[in-house]
């Protein structure tokens, strides 16, 4: 290498040695927020609790009830204050079962029942993102609004001096109805891409936890 190949070598290296401290710092004292406009995040998890729809009846002994499952997607759209509006979808699926038995005298009726509700909605939320210090963890807050779609299946049965038939009472639940939730939550990325969620509210679920993964 000749001398002025070496003091170009020089240089070059004394200046990123010299650059490279104030963008590692500049990176460091103004991290990437967890979610942004342009980001996508996607939460798959379970939903504890929530509004009773009527059509259960009297919950007691006699139901069982399955978790909600919970999908949802947003995207970063706009930037609000210090933080932005993400705006996507949400749907959720769960079951409940009533499986009695009441005897009469001589009849015996096996109340077999089970209703199901799948949530088909859009939600939208605000998230803190410019004044959060770890850049790993996403603040926010919102609101879903959507359409339930109920599903019921009746097996009940009628025993009348030990001969069995089918029974089933005029009343049938409402096929659909409209359903929200609001909540707020937070997510917290292990990695680049994979994190966890907790969200609490009121509607379709109280307490709702899983998996995160962002875009």
């Amino acid at each position: 290498m000749n001398t002025q190949a070496t003091f170009r070598f020089l240089l070059l290296t004394s200046t990123l040695c010299g650059v490279t401290p104030h963008l590692a710092r500049a990176q460091d004292a103004d991290p990437a927020p967890a979610f942004g406009k342009g980001n996508v995040a996607l939460n798959a998890g379970i939903g504890l609790g929530g509004v009773r729809p009527g059509y259960y009846g009297t919950y007691n002994d006699h139901y069982s009830n399955s978790p909600t499952f919970c999908l949802s997607a947003e995207g970063g759209v706009v930037k609000a204050g210090p933080g932005v509006i993400g705006v996507g979808g949400f749907l959720s699926h769960r079951w409940t079962r009533r499986l009695e038995e009441d005897s009469y005298g001589s009849v015996t009726y096996t109340y077999d029942e089970r209703w199901t509700r799948t949530t088909i909605g859009a939600r939208v939320a605000w998230h803190l993102s410019e004044h959060v210090p770890a850049h790993k963890l996403d603040l926010y807050a919102g609101v879903m609004l959507g359409y339930a779609i109920v599903g019921y299946r009746n097996e009940s049965t009628r025993t009348v001096n030990g001969e069995t038939t089918t029974y089933s009472s005029n009343s049938r639940p409402r096929r659909g109805y409209g359903d929200w939730s609001t909540f707020v939550g937070a997510r917290y990325f292990f990695t680049r891409n994979v994190g966890a969620y907790a969200e609490l509210g009121y509607g379709v679920s109280i307490i709702n936890l899983g998996a995160a993964f962002r875009f």
